[in-house]
C-alpha cells in the first residue's frame, strides 16, 4: 500500500483571490479501527469534497451522522468532532466569508449545507475524481465551476469586505471604530455593511481570526509564550487568551500544546508538510484593493440552490 500524501495547499486562479484563500488536499489513512479527529474554530468558511467514511457532530452531545461527500461549512464557534475510518480522501476550499456569502448565499448560523441537491453534477464529478485520487483533474474541475459562479453572480465590493479585508490584514486587532472612521461609516453602519456582505457579525471575525492565529502559533511553535503573544493580538492579558482559547476549543492553550507536542512526535511528516503550507506563509496576509474586489450577491437569496 503507498503511503498517504501528506496535507498540501495551493492558490486559486487570480480572479478568485478575492474570495477563495486556498484549495488543500489530503489523504489519510485510519486503521485499525477509527481515528477521532476534533477540527477547531476558523477564520474560513470551508468547501469540502470527500471520499470515504467518516461522520461528524458536536463534541457535547456526543451525536454523529454520516459525512456529506460535498458540503460548505464554516466559521462554528465550537469544535467539531469528526471520526474516521479506512481509507479517507478530501478536496477542500478555504473560502473568505464574503465570498462564501457570495456564491453561496452563506450566513453565520447557516446549518452545514449539503451541495448534492442544488449542485449534483459538478459535486459528483469532483467527488468522483477525489475517489480516484486524481487531484488536478478535481481541482481543475472545481476551480471552473468556482470561477462560473463568480461570473454569474458579482458586483464590486462595498465597505463591508473592504472593512473585512483589513480585519484579515491585522490578524483581528483591527478597531471597528478605527474602520468605521476609515470608510467614512458610522460604526452602526459599518456593521450593517458587515452583516449585509460578509455575512457575519465584524466582532465575530475578529474574534475568530485571533483565535485561529493564536492556534495556528501553538500548533506550529508550542513554546510561544502566551503573555507576548496575548498583547500583539489585542487579548487584554493571558488570562484573557485563556478564557477565549478555552471557550472556543473546549481545552486550554496549555492542553493544546501537549496535543500538538504529541502529533508531531506521532506524525512528524505532518507537521513539516504544514510548516511549508501556504496558510503559515500566510499568517500575516492581507488583501490588496484588487483581491478585496470580489463579486457580491446583491439579493443573497438568489445565491441559494
Amino acid at each position: 500500500m503507498l503511503p498517504p500524501m501528506p496535507y498540501r495547499e495551493f492558490l486559486p486562479d487570480p480572479r478568485l483571490r478575492g474570495c477563495v484563500r486556498l484549495y488543500w488536499q489530503v489523504e489519510e489513512h485510519h486503521g485499525p479501527g477509527e481515528e477521532e479527529h476534533r477540527f477547531l474554530p476558523e477564520r474560513s468558511v470551508r468547501l469540502t469534497f470527500y471520499a470515504g467514511d467518516s461522520w461528524h457532530g458536536s463534541p457535547v452531545t456526543g451525536e454523529l451522522e454520516p459525512m456529506p461527500a460535498a458540503s460548505l461549512f464554516g466559521m462554528s464557534l465550537e469544535p467539531l468532532r469528526v471520526v474516521s475510518r479506512g481509507l479517507t480522501r478530501a478536496l477542500g476550499v478555504d473560502l473568505y466569508p464574503w465570498g462564501a456569502r457570495q456564491l453561496f448565499g452563506w450566513s453565520i448560523g447557516t446549518a452545514s449545507l449539503d451541495l448534492l441537491p442544488g449542485y449534483g453534477g459538478v459535486a459528483r464529478e469532483v467527488c468522483a475524481l477525489v475517489t480516484l485520487s486524481d487531484w488536478e483533474g478535481a481541482r481543475q474541475c472545481l476551480e471552473a465551476w468556482l470561477l462560473g459562479l463568480l461570473a454569474g453572480r458579482g458586483r464590486e465590493a462595498g465597505a463591508g469586505v473592504q472593512a473585512a479585508a483589513r480585519l484579515y490584514g491585522s490578524l483581528g486587532t483591527a478597531r471597528i471604530g478605527t474602520l468605521a472612521g476609515e470608510l467614512d461609516l458610522s460604526p452602526r453602519q459599518l456593521e450593517r455593511a458587515f452583516r449585509e456582505e460578509v455575512g457575519v457579525p465584524a466582532k465575530t471575525l475578529a474574534r475568530l481570526i485571533r483565535f485561529e492565529e493564536v492556534h495556528n502559533r501553538l500548533w506550529l511553535w508550542p513554546d510561544t509564550p502566551l503573555a507576548p503573544l496575548a498583547y500583539e493580538l489585542g487579548f487584554s492579558d493571558q488570562a484573557h487568551l485563556t478564557r477565549e482559547f478555552r471557550v472556543l476549543s473546549h481545552m486550554t492553550p496549555g492542553a493544546f500544546v501537549r496535543f500538538s507536542r504529541l502529533r508531531a512526535a506521532e506524525h512528524p511528516a505532518d507537521l513539516e508538510s504544514r510548516l511549508g503550507s501556504l496558510s503559515t506563509l500566510a499568517l500575516s496576509e492581507t488583501l490588496t484593493p484588487e483581491q478585496a474586489r470580489v463579486a457580491f450577491v446583491q439579493d443573497p437569496s438568489s445565491a441559494l440552490p
